[in-house]
């Protein structure tokens, strides 16, 4: 028989001894989930770095051949082999052949080249505009400042487009190999729609108009799991800053996105500094905005792009409060 204090003592070991088990199981639980959360975060950290470093192979081909936005003089093919065919007309139209290995330059020349894995580059000036129908029969209308690079044949599971500048696409449809126009700030696929992009350099946003179809806009945005994404309905204009990296849609009238390539340029609500940066481009033309309080005045109207640039300005004179003198070539607005 154990005596009172007996019983007490070994009370207490047990006691201690439950106290001491049900401890070490916390501890060996919250390791084990100290263990798995660390597991998530270098999962998430190998996913975010892998997702931000991939580039595509015609990203890796335009920063390994630099070909410069000449804002000056004639558009200018560039074949593969570094080459360059000069194109003197104002509006041009390049169409390559279902292998690549043929291309036609506004019905009057004639270029063979390798069809094999090479990329071409059309640079149009300011002033100039072209019509490209790539070898998979997608049309590009290319606007004044820009560039585009892409395959002579697209012989992979995707076809890709780099772009700097403006630039409207009707995609031919292949739903097994998707279509995506890749820029310095975020990619857009496709399957087979028509819409424009606008991204230039000197722009502090780049926009997408979406016309037809359906499209998804992958970007950098501020999330730390890569790119974000955004899917965009017809009649949808999304906006990137390239300085937040925020991205915002709405609905608009993308027509007048899409004016420039008849020779019209439709603005609604725009701000005056917008509407002569645009007709700066188009005309290859200096136009320098001395009055501030005109500058952030929003117009809405219809320029005939036919015509010519003194004819425009003075369109604008006629219907707006914008006054100007020539000085030197340059449009000056006092």
């Amino acid at each position: 028989m154990l005596t009172e204090e007996e019983k007490k003592n070994l009370k207490n070991r047990i006691d201690t001894s439950i106290i001491n088990y049900r401890n070490k199981r916390k501890k060996r639980q919250l390791g084990f989930c100290i263990g798995i959360a660390a597991t998530v975060i270098v999962l998430i950290s190998i996913t975010y770095t892998k997702s931000y470093q991939h580039t595509s192979e015609i990203k890796n081909y335009v920063t390994n051949t630099p070909v410069d936005i000449d804002t000056e003089g004639d558009v200018k093919l560039v074949l593969d082999d570094k080459s360059e065919i000069k194109i003197k007309e104002k509006a041009s139209s390049i169409t390559y052949s279902s292998s690549g290995d043929n291309v036609n330059i506004n019905n009057s020349q004639k270029v063979k080249q390798s069809s094999g894995n090479t990329f071409n580059t059309i640079v149009v000036p300011y002033g100039k505009r072209t019509k490209i129908t790539l070898s998979e029969g997608t049309k590009v209308w290319l606007n004044s400042g820009s560039k585009l690079t892409y395959p002579v044949a697209f012989n992979g599971d995707k076809r890709e487009v780099h772009l700097i500048g403006e630039a409207i696409f009707d995609v031919s449809h292949n739903k097994e190999k998707p279509f995506y126009v890749v820029t310095d700030n975020y990619d857009i696929k496709v399957l087979g729609t028509v819409f424009n992009v606008s991204s230039y350099a000197d722009d502090s946003y780049a926009t997408t108009a979406l016309q037809k179809g359906s499209v998804e806009i992958k970007y950098n945005g501020n999330s730390i799991f890569g790119k974000s994404s955004l899917k965009i309905t017809p009649g949808t204009l999304a906006v990137y800053n390239n300085k937040t990296k925020n991205i915002n849609s709405s609905k608009v009238d993308v027509s007048k996105y899409m004016s420039w390539r008849d020779g019209k340029f439709i603005f609604k609500k725009e701000k005056m500094e917008v509407i002569l940066k645009k007709l700066s481009r188009y005309y290859n033309v200096t136009i320098n905005i001395q009055n501030e309080a005109l500058r952030n005045q929003t117009f809405s109207g219809h320029l005939d792009l036919k015509d010519t640039i003194e004819m425009v300005m003075e369109v604008l004179k006629q219907t707006t409060d914008l006054k100007y003198k020539i000085e030197n070539k340059e449009f000056v607005i006092n």
